[in-house]
């Protein structure tokens, strides 16, 4: 009584080395808050405390999945050990505890089957990990512990413990880049265990500190953003009206100002009576967050495009994952297609590298240019704009001093534009 900690988790700790010498298992159990709302009562029991509620099962009922009753054991028998702390003056102490147990208390022998001393240590973590590589699973690597340990007692968990080494219903959140091959590549990945703000603030922080410089665009989904605007506008009014294309040619689209977008928004906003709804009105207050016309000078590389680089990522993992699989297998399934992923990029360094595309623009000084600077993907493009500028342009260029050629270009459709003049350093083809 009156022993005091700094936290909770020393008081746990040594709660759990008492019942340890003891021969009991400590679980945690219900705290309480003051008027405040602020936690200063926390209760710490023996595993064996309460009583399990009988289910009552109707084996009659056609329905009833659970047709048959089975004699089911149970370790509890309502104990009533347990130790109390109190938060008082900056720091938690003990102000009930109750020594005495119903039960009998494990020996010595036998206190490596209990609960709380059945746990995966780092290194045996790290033995499943190496040993799924070499497909050998979780039950073989508990063996070679055991003959590594010395016997099964002093591995310090049993084969369920191996087995159930996993995470589960976690989120999976790649960061995916377009590469300078215009594929996917992706810099990194996380699992979270829940989608909160504070959990992607969290994650963020940590990506711009790994990264170490902050990236100039960030896309994500609106998945469950666009499932709500369906709900709130109304699938009949796009179904019977043209409300979905205006408003969306009106978003998709890099052609708009930002001041002639707000512009085209109030006026599809006015046209369907949608002033009072609250959801267009909170992403309108977000535009410069999401609309193209705020990003039209930055080089996006197909990223507005979410929908299709995402179904591809997801494609992409999921050829060799499933929502089922082990966090061991998770990662190794991982691994594995980002190492796939970088032998493509590989292949595609190499073939840009050393096959050299056939020129057909009029454009030879400048197309031949774009094949020592451009991949072969984005080459492709480079060669297809200027072959559809040939008709519409006038060009002429004059050696200059130390390598350099000044190109002289204009519009001749557009007899009013001014002459484009630029320096470009003549390369040897």
């Amino acid at each position: 009584m009156d022993m005091v900690f700094s936290s909770l988790d020393d008081c746990y700790s040594m709660y759990v080395k008492y019942a340890k010498e003891c021969g009991f298992s400590v679980r945690k159990g219900t705290t309480k808050t003051n008027s405040k709302g602020v936690l200063h009562i926390k209760y710490y029991l023996c595993t064996r405390s309460g009583l399990y509620k009988d289910k009552k099962v109707d084996t009659l009922d056609p329905n009833q999945k659970e047709r048959v009753v089975r004699s089911n054991f149970s370790k509890r028998t309502d104990c009533g050990a347990l130790l109390c702390v109190l938060f008082d003056a900056g720091s938690w102490k003990v102000y009930k505890f109750v020594e005495e147990h119903n039960h009998e208390l494990v020996e010595r022998p036998d206190k490596n089957f209990l609960p709380t001393e059945r746990h995966l240590t780092q290194l045996q973590k790290h033995v499943i990990y190496s040993m799924s590589k070499l497909n050998l699973g979780p039950v073989k690597a508990f063996n070679v512990m055991k003959t590594c340990f010395g016997g099964f007692e002093d591995v310090g968990a049993s084969k369920v413990e191996f087995k159930n080494y996993k995470r589960y219903s976690m989120v999976f959140v790649p960061f995916t880049g377009i590469n300078n091959h215009h594929c996917n590549v992706t810099f990194g990945a996380t699992l979270l265990a829940s989608e909160t703000a504070d959990t992607y603030i969290w994650l963020l922080r940590v990506f711009l500190k790994v990264v170490g410089s902050q990236p100039k665009v960030v896309i994500t989904d609106q998945d469950p953003a666009m499932k709500k605007a369906i709900f709130v506008v109304g699938i009949r009014l796009c179904n019977s009206t043209n409300f979905k294309e205006r408003i969306c040619g009106v978003v998709w689209t890099n052609i708009l100002t930002p001041e002639e977008f707000e512009s085209e928004w109030e006026a599809v906003i006015a046209k369907f009576n949608l002033e009072d709804n609250d959801w267009l009105s909170d992403i309108f207050a977000l535009r410069e967050s999401w609309i193209p016309a705020y990003y039209r000078m930055e080089q996006m590389s197909g990223l507005m495009r979410t929908t299709s680089r995402s179904e591809s990522e997801n494609h992409f993992f999921g050829q060799v994952c499933n929502s089922k699989a082990t966090l061991v297998e998770f990662m190794t399934h991982y691994e594995t297609a980002i190492e796939a992923q970088r032998h493509t990029h590989r292949k595609n360094d190499h073939e840009s590298r050393y096959k050299r595309p056939q020129l057909k623009s009029s454009y030879k000084l400048l197309e031949g240019q774009a094949v020592d600077i451009y991949t072969k993907s984005i080459f492709c493009d480079v060669q297809a704009e200027l072959i559809g500028v040939a008709d519409c342009i006038n060009q002429r260029y004059e050696d200059q001093p130390d390598g350099f050629v000044k190109f002289y270009v204009n519009d001749f459709q557009q007899p009013y534009t001014s002459l484009f003049e630029t320096n470009i350093l003549c390369m040897a083809l």
